[in-house]
This record gives C-alpha cells, sequence and structure tokens, in this order.
C-alpha cells in the first residue's frame, strides 16, 4: 500500500491547507496586535499567552496523545469503544484544568511578580482562567483527528483563526487592543472554533462510563509516557519567552516573540504533515510498508528543511512587511530560528513512526532533552548574547533531538522487524 495511494497525501493536503489558511489569518491578526500595541505591550501579551499555553498543557498531561494513538488503532473495528474513550477523557480533562486554575490562581502573585516581572498577578490569573478554551479545541481535534475526520480539522482551525482576526479588528476598532483584551480574545476564540464543530455532537452521550477500568489503563499506559512529552514540549516552545521576560525587558519579549511567531509560520507545514502522518503509520504492519514510508521519510526531510533554507535572506523583509519596522532589531534571530524550523520539519517523519513501533517513552526522552538544553542554554546565553543567544538554544536543541531521533528510529526499527 503506497502511501499516495491511501488517501495519505490528500489527508496531508488537507490538512496542511486548513492549517495554513488558519495560520495565515492568524498571522495577520498577531501582525494588527503587533502594530497596534508596539513592542513592549506585545512582549507582556507574549509572556501571558505563554503562560497560557503551559497551562494548557498541565491540563493534558499527555491525554491528547494517548487517545489519539488509542483511537487511530480501534475507530475503525470497534467504534463504540472510541466513544467510551472519548468519554473518559473529557471527564479527565476537566478535573485537570480545575486544578490547575485553581493552583494557578493562588501561585500567580509570586510568578508575575518575582519571576517574570510583570505589572500585575491579574494577567497571568486572566491567562491561566481561558486556558479552557484551548482545551476545549484540543479535545475537539482529538475527535477528529483519531477519526480521521482531517476535513473536520481544517474548519475548526479556520473558524478559530477567523474569529481571531475579526474581533481583533473591532477591539482596534474601538482603541480597545490591549495585553489584557488580546489575552481573552486568543483564550476563547479557539473555544468558540472548536463549538462550530459541535452540531450534531460527536459524543452519543456525556456522561463518565460505567466501569472506566479498562479504557484508563489503555489511556494511562501511553499517557504516563505522552505526560512528560508534552509539558516538555511545550515548555521547550514557550521557556525561551518567559526567560527572555524573565532576564530582559518586556520590548525585548515582543522582538524575540514576533520573530518566534513568523519561524512558527515556517514550520506549519512540518506540523500539518507530522499530524496526518503519525495517525496513519499507526496502522501498517509489513515491512514493504515500513520500508516505503522510510524512504519517503528521507525526501520529507529533506524537502523540508532546504526548502525552509531558502526563506532566510526574506527574514527582514517578513519582519518589515509584517509586524513593521519597530521589530526589524530581531532580524537576525529570525534568520536562526528559521533554520531551527527546518530542522524540526526534518524530524517530523521519522518522530512519527513511534506510533507504529509502539515507543511512546521517545516522546517524554525527546521532551526532557528539549527542555533540559533550553533551560540551560537560555540561562547561560540570554545574558551574555541577548536574543541571538536563545537562537542559537534552539539550534542547539534542535539538532540534539533529530541526532536522538535518528539513533532511536534505528533501534526501534530493528526491534521491530525481529518481533515480526
Amino acid at each position: 500500500m503506497r502511501l499516495t495511494k491511501t488517501g495519505g497525501l490528500f489527508s496531508v493536503l488537507l490538512v496542511t491547507g486548513g492549517n495554513l489558511f488558519g495560520t495565515v489569518i492568524s498571522a495577520i491578526a498577531l501582525i494588527l496586535f503587533s502594530r497596534v500595541m508596539g513592542p513592549a505591550e506585545f512582549g507582556i501579551f507574549s509572556a501571558a499567552f505563554a503562560a497560557m499555553q503551559i497551562g494548557v498543557r498541565l491540563s493534558d498531561l499527555g491525554l491528547n496523545t494517548a487517545a489519539e494513538r488509542t483511537i487511530a488503532r480501534i475507530q475503525a473495528s470497534s467504534p463504540s469503544r472510541v466513544d467510551r474513550y472519548l468519554r473518559v477523557v473529557l471527564w479527565l480533562k476537566l478535573a485537570l484544568i480545575f486544578l490547575v486554575i485553581l493552583l494557578g490562581w493562588f501561585t500567580a502573585p509570586y510568578l508575575a511578580m518575582t519571576v517574570l516581572r510583570m505589572p500585575s498577578p491579574d494577567l497571568l490569573r486572566l491567562a491561566l482562567a481561558t486556558t479552557v478554551g484551548t482545551v476545549f479545541f484540543e479535545y475537539t481535534n482529538i475527535i477528529f483527528q483519531g477519526t480521521q475526520r482531517f476535513a473536520m480539522v481544517a474548519h475548526i482551525t479556520v473558524a478559530q483563526a477567523v474569529g481571531k482576526l475579526v474581533f481583533g479588528l473591532i477591539l482596534i476598532w474601538q482603541g480597545a487592543l490591549n495585553a489584557i483584551s488580546a489575552t481573552i480574545l486568543y483564550g476563547l476564540m479557539p473555544l468558540v472554533g472548536a463549538l462550530s464543530a459541535w452540531k450534531p455532537s460527536p459524543l452519543k452521550h456525556w456522561s463518565l462510563p460505567m466501569a472506566p477500568q479498562v479504557e484508563l489503563r489503555g489511556l494511562l499506559k501511553v499517557a504516563r509516557w505522552t505526560a512528560i512529552a508534552a509539558i516538555s514540549a511545550t515548555f521547550a516552545d514557550n521557556l525561551d519567552i518567559l526567560m527572555v521576560q524573565s532576564f530582559m525587558s518586556s520590548y525585548d519579549t515582543g522582538l524575540w516573540a514576533a520573530a518566534a511567531r513568523i519561524a512558527a509560520f515556517a514550520s506549519i507545514i512540518g506540523w500539518s504533515s507530522g499530524v496526518v502522518l503519525s495517525n496513519r503509520v499507526a496502522g501498517y504492519g509489513s515491512r514493504q510498508h515500513l520500508h516505503t514510508y522510510l524512504s519517503k521519510s528521507w525526501k520529507i526531510a529533506l524537502g523540508a528543511f532546504f526548502g525552509l533554507l531558502l526563506t532566510i535572506p526574506l527574514s527582514g523583509l517578513a519582519i518589515y512587511l509584517t509586524v513593521g519596522p519597530e521589530y526589524l532589531a530581531a532580524t537576525a534571530s529570525l534568520q536562526i530560528l528559521i533554520i531551527a524550523a527546518g530542522l524540526a520539519a526534518a524530524t517530523t517523519p521519522f518522530a512519527a513512526l513511534f506510533y507504529l513501533f509502539d515507543r511512546p517513552q521517545y516522546y517524554a526522552y525527546a521532551g526532557i532533552l528539549s527542555t533540559g538544553i533550553l533551560l540551560l542554554g537560555d540561562y547561560f546565553t540570554i545574558p551574555v548574547w541577548g536574543l541571538t543567544g536563545a537562537a542559537i538554544t534552539r539550534i542547539v536543541v534542535r539538532v540534539a533531538v533529530l541526532i536522538f531521533t535518528l539513533i532511536y528510529t534505528r533501534k526501534a526499527y530493528v526491534e521491530f522487524i525481529h518481533q515480526r
């Protein structure tokens, strides 16, 4: 079964197209926000948004990956079990998000005033409270990605992005756009986008299933690893923003956040491919299928990396035309971040194999490796080299993860073939 003949390529294009369109709309919103707020206010918003993302991941604890992986394997043969798993995940997420918001409410004064040097703990509390929207959005993604309804994934992605732009324009028109209103908008629009796909409800029932022990064991078997992986990956994606805010100024945080957002736009193709490949490769069973996939993986990896490298000379122009000339000081950082994005995209096809190899611990190891290098690297490089130091640390992280992934892939591949 060739990947291009099983609907895999179409699914990649569908999800990539939806995410690309949604990312373009979100990027336009961020461009407007950054231009209106300026680097300092945009930096405060970016720090709050980074805290929101960490809160979202603490409310997940690896359940997203565990549920997607499980549902992708059973959705064709046991649709009734899929509904049970989804309801168990729903109630677990409700409990976790309640605990995160409660804990964040009481620790916000110390974190905001002492660690992040934010003017008030209220913005941090608001960011944690609005994690509800993103948590529900990701839960909806679990439903549609796990059952391979990729058109709905694209639908809700575009819907929440359009909501950010439309309501952002209203805030700008009313002169009400600031770090607080932007945080509310970015917290709640994912909820609106997800709700647009809930007619009819994808769940048969809302209650916790009777005797959910089997589902809990199945989820926790994977989540014990993916929890570490998810939290570590989110720290790796957002820790540098918080550390720039801690070591430098809100102005510098704004510059870094703008560069990171533009670089993130460049990496959307790699992320979208990973979503589809992870779900499809879980069903491969023969050596021939795996050999074909591996040969395509090298082509995808090299194409993604060198394709992104071609955009580096356009970094300064991209900043000037998007976030504006106030952010041109971040040009060098953006150029380095694009290289890091290319390395991350090159890693994606190989990382997807661990769904098939049943090695969820890979994601935990990679996440711990990323967070450890990022934490130590930023701690020593930001005070010396500023934003350039933070960008170089990103390169080191991506190279380390790519090398680790290739080594671990070879080891897992050999063991998988021997077991067959």
